[in-house]
């Protein structure tokens, strides 16, 4: 059953990255590539999450997701911990691209790109690291 929830979520995962990918470098959809930047990364960790066993995915606080992946990796010999920082930051951003009044530029929107695709390739390493049953899109 997990696996399947786990490829659910890289499926998830992986539309948001593509979206995200296809606006990067236009001046006009850069919220749009910063959301769906925000969301990939959202979506790959729960997939991560779910193929460790967590079946509690939290909808609104994203926040107890990051504390709830560093407790499932806590025990695991870990050398790459970088994916817990880009996906803390990925977090920090969604308010303010989501719901702020406070206009961003497109570097700072390309950065939070930029984020979300090491953070992809980190969980992604992860994921095979650990031998998750169900991780099948090695894309990023």
């Amino acid at each position: 059953m997990n696996a399947l929830r786990v490829e659910h979520y890289i499926g998830r995962a992986a539309d948001f990255y593509s979206g995200m990918d296809l606006l990067r470098d236009s001046e006009d959809h850069s919220y749009a590539s910063a959301l769906l930047a925000i969301h990939s990364a959202i979506s790959y960790a729960d997939a991560l999450r779910s193929g460790l066993g967590d079946d509690t995915l939290y909808t609104e606080d994203h926040r107890r997701a990051l504390a709830a992946l560093k407790r499932l990796l806590s025990g695991e010999r870990l050398k790459d911990r970088t994916g817990f920082g880009h996906f803390e930051y990925l977090l920090s951003m969604k308010s303010l691209v989501s719901y702020s009044g406070k206009r961003l530029d497109k570097k700072r929107c390309q950065e939070i790109a930029n984020h979300a695709e090491r953070f992809a390739n980190w969980v992604s390493k992860i994921a095979r690291e650990l031998t998750v049953e169900g991780w099948t899109h090695d894309d990023n």
